[in-house]
């Protein structure tokens, strides 16, 4: 096994350990809050537990400012990662029956310490990584997040049925301890790293970088309109008649072993083509993606090209994501690794969530139909900027 392969199946470990809490939260708990009979407006309230996610870019300044000599990334995520698991311990002694709010207090403040373990093991995957390995790092970073969507939406619903409640948690915090063994075969070098002031400046001059105008453009909407589509599939799949446990199959699992797929697919393409040549290669596929689920409804094809129609757009969500992920380390600076990747990050997630709401305007008012076309006009735009601009 050779260093960047090794190095890859670290970070993916961690990153899988981080967010398979996460994914539990907020497409697994749904369901379990359905299933014990509670209302759909406290359902809904659960999904608050992403809202940190956005905020990122306000968590990331003490990462910055208080430095450790040694290991310092490596520290943060540890230390961390300790709250992290001591906080779902503490969950698994909790109720869902009869401490609901504090169940949801508990989890809110969880998700905060899951975005916040993120922002330094991120900043330590830039600085491990050199540029050119960047694009196999964004590779495997998506190939584990479609394993923790694997384990989180899938995996650990299964363990909650057979299993109950506190055994899902304790093995969720098991799963994270163990992840944190692998940060002690992870080399970081030490250096000295100024501690950062705690300012509007530190956010201001990350948007000063030579042509940051065009990457703010990429990062905002290059991956919205796949992202748009993939949040869709399940109500588009259930609109033509499929049932709920096969949608779940095909979407939640054989979605997410596609999307792995795809990352490795992305890490073989990436290692031949310049970053300008691979983003347009995979906004070509997105179009097409799109393009075939514009076809798919408009002549109302059947059940086995809408399973084609899934395997493209997964393919499609790994690439994208893949790219945009190997750069947003090239556009994060050495001495403010943290903050420039929560900026990042947090632009990242903002424009996914609108992008959802204005999806789910557009179906409402004028139907599936419509979106897509909309998402495919919007991807050919997207391509024309990036082409003469990037």
């Amino acid at each position: 096994m050779n260093q960047l392969t090794k190095k890859n199946i670290l970070f993916s470990v961690l990153f899988t350990a981080i967010l398979t809490p996460m994914i539990f939260f907020v497409m697994g708990l749904p369901m379990i809050l359905q299933i014990k009979g509670f209302d759909a407006s406290l359902i809904g309230l659960f999904q608050l537990a992403g809202l940190p996610m956005v905020f990122k870019f306000l968590m990331s300044p003490p990462i910055d400012k208080i430095v450790f000599e040694k290991k310092h990334y490596k520290k943060w995520t540890f230390y961390i990662g300790i709250s992290y698991i001591f906080l779902l311990i503490f969950i698994s002694f909790l109720s869902l029956e009869h401490s609901i709010y504090t169940v949801f207090i508990a989890i809110l403040v969880t998700a905060f310490i899951s975005t916040f373990m993120d922002i330094p093991l991120n900043a330590l995957a830039i600085k491990t990584f050199k540029k050119e390995e960047r694009i196999s790092a964004g590779s495997y970073k998506i190939s584990a997040y479609s394993m923790a969507s694997l384990l989180g939406g899938g995996v650990f619903l299964l363990i909650f049925n057979h299993l109950g409640w506190r055994l899902t948690f304790i093995l969720m915090a098991c799963f994270i301890l163990f992840s944190l063994f692998a940060l002690y075969f992870i080399e970081e070098k030490d250096e000295i790293i100024d501690s950062q002031k705690i300012s509007l400046k530190n956010i201001i001059t990350f948007f000063k970088q030579e042509n940051i105008g065009i990457w703010i453009f990429i990062l905002s909407f290059y991956f919205v309109p796949i992202s748009a589509l993939w949040v869709f599939m399940k109500p588009y799949l259930i609109s033509k008649g499929i049932k709920a446990d096969d949608v779940a199959i095909y979407v939640g699992i054989y979605g997410s072993f596609i999307a792995i797929l795809g990352g490795a697919l992305s890490n073989y393409i990436g290692q031949k083509f310049s970053k300008k040549n691979l983003l347009i290669i995979f906004m070509f596929f997105n179009i097409f993606s799109t393009s075939i689920l514009i076809f798919i409804e408009f002549y109302n094809l059947t059940f086995y090209y809408l399973i084609i129609c899934v395997t493209f757009v997964a393919l499609a969500i790994a690439l994208s994501s893949a790219i945009v992920f190997s750069m947003i380390m090239d556009y994060s600076r050495k001495e403010s690794r943290a903050i420039d990747y929560s900026i990042q990050s947090s632009i990242f997630s903002l424009t996914r969530i609108l992008s959802a709401v204005i999806a789910g305007i557009i179906v409402s008012n004028f139907g599936f139909e419509r979106m897509f076309i909309f998402e495919l006009i919007f991807l050919i735009f997207i391509t024309f900027v990036i082409y003469k601009k990037f």
